[in-house]
């Protein structure tokens, strides 16, 4: 974020306009994204307004599949997921020339058409920006992996992290689930 004040300044041509002194702008800078192919991000993506659409299970599961389909193309390597009523967390690692974006456009504009095709769903489904982080380490990876684990717990959801039917714990706990889930690489 840039910050900085202007003295009074006349801002020229016809319908030209005083600005005050002191007056604050602020300017929110978007990063550019990092694509690391062989490197292990963690995501978050949300639904547009927090609407918790995934309390349908067939959206939670479709969504579930696109991230498998992905992971089938050999795109990426999926780690863990959760599918949460109004946002998912996901961890993966690049493989070939994909990009992060490129993942996340290509599952969500897939989801948003299922989702206008089987909901009275209309207008924007997604926020615009999701946010990314580089996993370095091992521990890093491995807390990450606990944090998405937990997050029904702390929300509530469930009890236990087994008990949530929309999570990767199941196939770390007992070696079976919907998707099969890729270990540190």
């Amino acid at each position: 974020m840039y910050s900085f004040t202007c003295r009074t300044v006349k801002t020229g041509g016809a319908g030209a306009c005083l600005l005050p002194l002191k007056f604050r702008f602020v300017l929110h800078r978007r990063l550019p994204r990092l694509d690391l192919t062989g490197h292990t991000y963690y995501l978050t993506c949300c639904l547009d307004r927090r609407r918790p659409l995934f309390r349908r299970p067939g959206l939670a599961e479709f969504l579930i599949s696109l991230y498998r389909a992905q992971r089938d193309l050999g795109n990426i390597a999926l780690h863990g997921y959760v599918i949460m009523p109004d946002h998912y967390h996901v961890l993966l690692t690049l493989r070939g020339d994909t990009s992060i974006s490129g993942v996340v456009r290509a599952v969500h504009s897939l989801f948003s058409r299922h989702c206008r095709a089987t909901t009275k769903t209309r207008g924007r489904i997604w926020q615009t920006r999701f946010y990314d982080r580089v996993v370095r380490t091992e521990s890093d990876w491995r807390e990450k992996l606990n944090y998405l684990h937990g997050n029904p717990i702390r929300k509530r959801l469930a009890e236990t992290p087994i008990e949530y039917p929309w999570s990767s714990f199941r196939f770390w706990e007992t070696g079976c689930g919907p998707v099969r889930c890729d270990g540190f690489n």
